[in-house]
C-alpha cells in the first residue's frame, strides 16, 4: 500500500544521504591521505564502498566505520587502547627481535578519521612508535588502490618502492596487518606492474608471532595513578610477567593472568599497576612470557616492553 511521503521520510533521507556523501568506489586513497594531516610521515585510511542492503544495515555500517576500533584477529576483539576523540586505534604488525629470530608485534596508533581495513598499510609504510620495533615497508611501498575482501582475498599493489622480492616475514606482515583491519583472517594477493606476484595466506600465529605482545600502555604515555595494562600472550599455564624498570634497576614486580594458554593462538591478558607511589620521570614496562622448564629447555621467554613517563 502506497503513502504519501511525510516529513519525517524526507529528514530520513536526508540524513542517510548526507552520511554517504564520502562514499566511494575503493581507488580514492591519494584523496584519503590528503585529508589525514602529516606527522612528518604518511599516515593513511583506507574507505571502502559498496552498495547497501537495506537502510537498517548502511546506518550500522556508518555508524561502525566512525568508531575507533581495535581489531584483533589473534582469537578476539579484546583489551583495545582506550580512543582518542576523533582519532581511529590502528593495529599493524611490525618486526621485533625474540629468543626464536624475528617476529611479529601487533601495535596500535592513533590515525585521525581512520577507517578500518587496509588503513594499517600505512602505518607499516610510515613505521612502529615503538623504537624496538621496525618494518620491512618502505615509505611509498603502496600503490593508491584499495580492495575490499571478495572471496576471502584481499589485493594489494607494490610500487617500485618495495623490496624486489619481498621476505616471508614482509609478507606476513602485511597479510596480519591486513586481516586486523578487516577484523578476520584473509589470504593477500600482491600485484606489482599488472601482474600477480603471489597469493599468501596468514601462517600460523605460534609460528609467526611473538608470543607476547602489549596493546597498553603505548610507547611514552604519560601515566598518572595507575598504569592500565593490557595485551595478547601464549604462556604457559596463562601466567604473564611483569616489571618495572628505572635506571636499569628493577623496581616492581608481578603478573597477570591470560584467557588461556593452551591452543594454537594468543589470549588477552589486563591488569592494572599502582604507581601513585613513583617519583616523576620515565620507566619501562616489561612482560614476559613464563618459562616453566626455569630455562632448563626451550628458546626461553618472550618478551615486550613499553616506556611510560610520570610528571
Amino acid at each position: 500500500m502506497n503513502r504519501p511521503e511525510t516529513e519525517l521520510d524526507q529528514q530520513l533521507a536526508d540524513l542517510l544521504r548526507d552520511a554517504v556523501a564520502d562514499v566511494e568506489p575503493a581507488d580514492r586513497l591519494a584523496d584519503v591521505r590528503a585529508r589525514i594531516p602529516e606527522r612528518s610521515t604518511r599516515r593513511w585510511a583506507a574507505i571502502t564502498g559498496g552498495s547497501a542492503l537495506a537502510v537498517a544495515a548502511t546506518v550500522t555500517a556508518i555508524a561502525l566505520a566512525s568508531q575507533p576500533s581495535a581489531p584483533d584477529t589473534d582469537g578476539n576483539i579484546a583489551n583495545e587502547p582506550e580512543p582518542t576523540p576523533d582519532m581511529s586505534a590502528v593495529p599493524a604488525y611490525f618486526v621485533g627481535q625474540t629468543p626464536t629470530g624475528e617476529r611479529l608485534y601487533r601495535e596500535f596508533q592513533q590515525v585521525p578519521d581512520a577507517v578500518t581495513g587496509l588503513a594499517g598499510l600505512g602505518l607499516l609504510e610510515s613505521g612502529p612508535a615503538d623504537p624496538d620495533y621496525s618494518s620491512l615497508w618502505p615509505d611509498g611501498s603502496f600503490e593508491d588502490q584499495l580492495s575490499d575482501p571478495e572471496a576471502g582475498v584481499v589485493h594489494v599493489y607494490l610500487t617500485d618502492e618495495a623490496p624486489a622480492e619481498p621476505s616471508d616475514l614482509a609478507l606476513q606482515q602485511v597479510v596480519y596487518t591486513v586481516g586486523a583491519g578487516f577484523q578476520e583472517p584473509l589470504d593477500v594477493a600482491f600485484h606489482r606492474g599488472g601482474s600477480v606476484l603471489a597469493t599468501v595466506e596468514r601462517a600460523p600465529q605460534l609460528d609467526t608471532l611473538s608470543l607476547v605482545s602489549l596493546s597498553d600502555p603505548s610507547e611514552g604515555q604519560q601515566v598518572s595513578g595507575t598504569l592500565d595494562v593490557n595485551g595478547v600472550a601464549n604462556s604457559y599455564e596463562a601466567n604473564v610477567l611483569w616489571r618495572l624498570v628505572a635506571g636499569g634497576e628493577e623496581i616492581d614486580g608481578g603478573y597477570f593472568t591470560a584467557e588461556g594458554y593452551m591452543g594454537e593462538k594468543l589470549f588477552p591478558f589486563a591488569g592494572d599497576i599502582d604507581v601513585s607511589s613513583l617519583a616523576p620521570g620515565t620507566y619501562t614496562l616489561i612482560v614476559e612470557t613464563s618459562d616453566g622448564s626455569g630455562g632448563t629447555e626451550g628458546p626461553g621467554a618472550y618478551s615486550d616492553s613499553r616506556s611510560f613517563v610520570i610528571e
